[in-house]
């Protein structure tokens, strides 16, 4: 079941600012294990400058993170620190927070799969706002009588969770994707934590580190497999922009979002030669004036580019 996503742009009221849950700093994580690289770097760039060319959009942030020897992984990025609203690439975080308060309850990952499997597989919106509800424990509800700070702080779980390991970077991961479980709209308790946190917004650099520690194990080894089981799928699939210019017998893995003018992926790849990459890509590639059901695959082309400058640049060395 596909929806197109309602955003509401509110301006955030003077001194309504939500107070941070913890003014401390983020531990350090598994950000220690990624090396800028300079070939990688200038795959990038050339990838993205070459495909660039030939398209109607003129945006595109990317950040790509190649496997190396002995745990490490090397970064190329253009963009990759500025913020998109990332559609419903924001699942991602809303599944690995929903492991963890599965774990919290000592049952096994898939605790709220009857909702995590159709929010990644087909992206359903109802069964995200199912997911917000379960794992936060905040349902919306009128404004009026509601202990609305408590309210707020329980729909940070997410943000909560990933600050933990050092994974929010300034991303917000707490809205809805709508229409869903809850309205047409934001309403009520929702749409004044729209208006007091602010829209949801990811960057290519935090979510290539977040999919990152999912594959790592980050989260507990039953998360990871049953979240990489869950985002799995083919390379050219109605859910995936990138997965077409990946070559035949890639192990696919990715969260895609498309919404007004988003067009975004966030991707784990085992190429068949045993090569492993993370791609985290945020474009301004669907026509907001377009239909509903737009072709996902206009990012195949960049996907296709960069492997070929990465083959280019293994080979030079």
């Amino acid at each position: 079941m596909r929806w197109r996503p309602f955003l509401l742009a509110l301006p955030v009221a003077a001194g309504c600012a939500l107070t941070p849950i913890s003014p401390l700093a983020e531990p350090p994580t598994i950000s220690a294990r990624i090396r800028d690289d300079g070939g990688v770097q200038l795959a990038v760039e050339q990838a993205r400058t070459a495909f660039l060319a030939g398209q109607r959009f003129d945006r595109l942030d990317v950040t790509v993170l190649l496997a190396a020897p002995a745990g490490l992984w090397l970064r190329g990025s253009v963009g990759g620190d500025r913020p998109w609203y990332p559609a419903s690439c924001v699942k991602l975080g809303f599944a690995i927070a929903a492991t963890h308060w599965c774990a919290a309850r000592s049952q096994g990952p898939d605790c709220l799969d009857e909702a995590v499997r159709p929010m990644l597989e087909v992206s359903d919106n109802v069964a995200t706002g199912v997911v917000v509800d379960a794992i936060t424990g905040a349902t919306n509800g009128p404004v009026e009588g509601a202990d609305l700070e408590a309210w707020l702080g329980r729909r940070l779980y997410t943000e909560d969770l990933l600050k933990s390991h050092g994974l929010l970077g300034g991303q917000r991961l707490a809205n809805k994707t709508y229409p869903t479980n809850s309205g047409e709209m934001p309403q009520d308790l929702e749409k004044l934590a729209l208006e007091r946190h602010g829209r949801n917004s990811m960057t290519a650099d935090g979510s290539a580190l977040l999919m990152l520690a999912l594959v790592s194990g980050e989260f507990g080894p039953a998360a990871t497999d049953y979240l990489r089981g869950r985002l799995r799928r083919p390379r050219i699939s109605p859910e995936s922009a990138m997965g077409g210019g990946f070559p035949e017998g890639t192990v696919f893995e990715s969260k895609y979002g498309s919404a007004y003018d988003t067009l975004a992926e966030i991707a784990h790849a085992e190429l068949p030669d045993g090569r492993r990459l993370i791609v985290a890509a945020y474009s301004n590639g669907r026509d907001p004036d377009g239909p509903d059901d737009q072709d996902p695959s206009a990012l195949a082309g960049f996907s296709r580019l960069l492997l070929e400058r990465l083959d280019a640049s293994r080979a030079g060395q």
